[in-house]
């Protein structure tokens, strides 16, 4: 049974491509540590066409948590699009997005959680990181390439571990493309850049035990151009973007 139709409180996007091996522990952990948190929530999983076992495992962990939303696309779009589509889909006010590789502690979500009502966006930064060099050398490419357009320092833009408030993705739907191959770091920039209060928090950051990353080398290089290109375009469309209209403490639009 789905939960697609009536109200929730939280939404959560996690896309996946062939996690057969660690899918179920991350929706297990999602249910453990969320129904006691949160009242309604409903857990967007957008399979991003898995060639693995990865479809069939969430089609029987579906079966008996009403509140898991399986979309499966027909052909691999890449995790860009995936978050983007979940993102799209969401529901709650607040949505809660993760990476399926368990390389997060979901435990974790409490400390992004505890924060909602003094925040817009909150990155669950990863300050101990546990990737190969090659990874680590683009993160901190990214770090310093988002900081400077955003005018101010960005710790980690990309963390695949985060809670945003719906309206920060609604103001900056626009600007974003449905390919977008990193939406994570154009939405940290839109949100800095807008004026969206974002705030960072430590979160526990694994090695990845299980499945292989689908970037690697001169793949992971010819991605990042891509993406650099598409974060430069999206500051230039957020320069000629109408300014967010803001609300005052006592309700008043400025």
């Amino acid at each position: 049974m789905s939960m697609r139709a009536g109200e929730v409180q939280l939404s959560v996007v996690m896309p996946v491509y062939n996690e057969a091996d660690s899918i179920e522990a991350i929706v297990e952990d999602l249910g453990r540590e969320l129904l006691p948190l949160v009242e309604t929530f409903e857990v967007i999983v957008v399979d991003d066409a898995s060639s693995d076992e990865t479809p069939r495992v969430l089609d029987r962990l579906a079966q008996d948590r009403p509140w898991l939303d399986v979309l499966r696309a027909e052909q691999n779009a890449g995790h860009g699009p995936s978050v983007m589509r979940g993102l799209a889909l969401a529901r709650a006010d607040w949505v809660f997005q993760l990476d399926s590789d368990g390389q997060f502690v979901v435990a974790d979500f409490t400390k992004l959680w505890s924060l909602r009502e003094s925040c817009d966006l909150v990155l669950g930064v990863r300050v101990d990181r546990h990737d190969p060099l090659h990874r680590l050398l683009l993160s901190r490419t990214v770090r310093i390439a988002t900081s400077l357009l955003a005018g101010r320092r960005v710790r980690d833009a990309n963390t695949p571990f985060r809670l945003l408030r719906r309206s920060v993705f609604t103001d900056l739907e626009g600007c974003l493309e449905p390919q977008t191959l990193a939406p994570n770091i154009l939405v940290t920039l839109g949100a800095v850049v807008r004026g969206w209060r974002v705030v960072d928090v430590p979160v526990t950051h694994l090695a990845r035990e299980r499945g292989v990353s689908t970037l690697r080398k001169v793949r992971l290089l010819r991605f990042s151009l891509r993406g650099l290109s598409q974060l430069v375009a999206f500051r230039y469309r957020l320069a000629r973007a109408s300014p967010r209209v803001v609300e005052t403490s006592a309700g008043e639009l400025s």
